[in-house]
């Protein structure tokens, strides 16, 4: 989905694409832990706005990654809209807020196959877990000496235990009731 920024700039009528890329080889070699690629359906519109182009889509598709803790590959759906704003080198940004996405165009070429590749990538969350891992229904990982325990649990456990220092003051306000009866 490569476009001319020159010709966008002369539309007056939105141009509207929906396309399904092929991203998986680029996927994989920039993110070694994405197994799999299916086809990334791109729905949208590149819009003149004033001196920019604003390319407005809608991405879906699936890819497959490990889990976080059993390494079992996962099928993470996407679903996330992309909004970018592509401008001429040199163009003053002060009317564009703070929060959107405003990109220098190059040699009058907008690539937005590379954008979504991009926007892909930032849609993978830093822990992953399979359904059933999620569930409960697996136990956790564990070996000789070690095992993997859930936040919670370890919350649960250091709640219930007591400093054996302080132990010994559960004691002494039993004796000072005992001695005012």
């Amino acid at each position: 989905m490569n476009w001319s920024f020159s010709d966008l700039m002369k539309h007056k009528e939105p141009l509207h694409f929906n396309e399904s890329l092929d991203l998986k080889k680029d996927l994989v070699n920039r993110v070694s832990e994405i197994l799999d690629v299916s086809l990334i359906k791109v729905d949208g519109y590149a819009i003149k706005d004033r001196n920019a182009v604003l390319v407005s889509a809608h991405v879906t598709g699936k890819i497959v990654v490990p889990s976080s803790r059993s390494l079992q590959p996962v099928d993470l759906g996407l679903d996330f809209a992309i909004n970018e704003y592509y401008v001429a080198e040199g163009t003053n940004l002060d009317r564009f807020e703070s929060t959107e996405t405003v990109l220098p165009v190059q040699d009058d070429q907008i690539d937005f196959s590379k954008a979504v590749a991009d926007n892909v990538i930032l849609q993978i969350p830093m822990q992953i877990f399979s359904p059933d891992e999620e569930s409960g229904k697996v136990p956790m990982p564990s070996g000789k000496d070690w095992e993997v325990v859930s936040e919670q649990d370890e919350q649960e456990v250091q709640t219930k235990q007591v400093d054996p220092r302080l132990a010994k003051l559960k004691d002494l306000f039993k004796s000072e009731d005992s001695d005012l009866k």
